[in-house]
Parts: C-alpha cells; sequence; structure tokens
C-alpha cells in the first residue's frame, strides 16, 4: 500500500470562499452596439459637415454662427456615443437621452 502524499495538509489551509461574478451587462452590450453605430454615422454626417463649413468660410471668409454650433454639436453627440461605447460615461446618448447643444462661445 503506498503512503500518503505529506506535502499536502487540507487542514492547514482555509476555507476557500466562492465569490459569484456579476451578470454579463447584456442590455448595456446591445445599447453599445446601437450607439456604435449611430456614432459611425454621426461621425461620417460631422466630416460632410466640416466639408461644407470649408465650403462657406471659403465663400464668405467666415463660418456662419448657427452652422457652427450645428457642427459642434454633432461632434460632440459622436463624442458621446463614444463614451457610451467604449464605458466612460453611463450617461446614453440621444435618442435615449438629451440631445447635445453647441455652445454660444464657439470661437
Amino acid at each position: 500500500m503506498p503512503e500518503a502524499d505529506a506535502s499536502y495538509d487540507q487542514g492547514s489551509e482555509a476555507p476557500r470562499e466562492v465569490t459569484q461574478r456579476a451578470p454579463f451587462p447584456w442590455q448595456r452590450f446591445f445599447l453599445s452596439v446601437m450607439y456604435a453605430v449611430l456614432g459611425w454615422f454621426a461621425f461620417w454626417m460631422t466630416i460632410v459637415l466640416a466639408i461644407i463649413m470649408w465650403i462657406l468660410v471659403a465663400i464668405s471668409r467666415e463660418p456662419h454662427a448657427e452652422f457652427k454650433q450645428f457642427v459642434n454639436a454633432s461632434a460632440r453627440y459622436v463624442w458621446q456615443c463614444l463614451s457610451y461605447v467604449v464605458l466612460l460615461s453611463d450617461e446614453k446618448p440621444f435618442p435615449l437621452g438629451p440631445l447635445p447643444r453647441g455652445t454660444d462661445d464657439v470661437s
């Protein structure tokens, strides 16, 4: 009969606590996918708006203030979508949250 291995002593080890992991946030995951798609479209819309703004600057040498605020709001929306997708913010962007506004003091 072989001898028991003396290097392991079950009595000297403290009992391990079994911790339960939090469930996977499926709702947040699906919202993140939705906001990634919306942010992608908003990004390209912002690029098009920037091109239009440069055309307006080429024509009038000064961007229209209200159009500049609209482009600013579009860029802020892209940032809100990205910050939600990469878990930097828990605030939901538009359409489940508020629509960002362009600031009046855009220089």
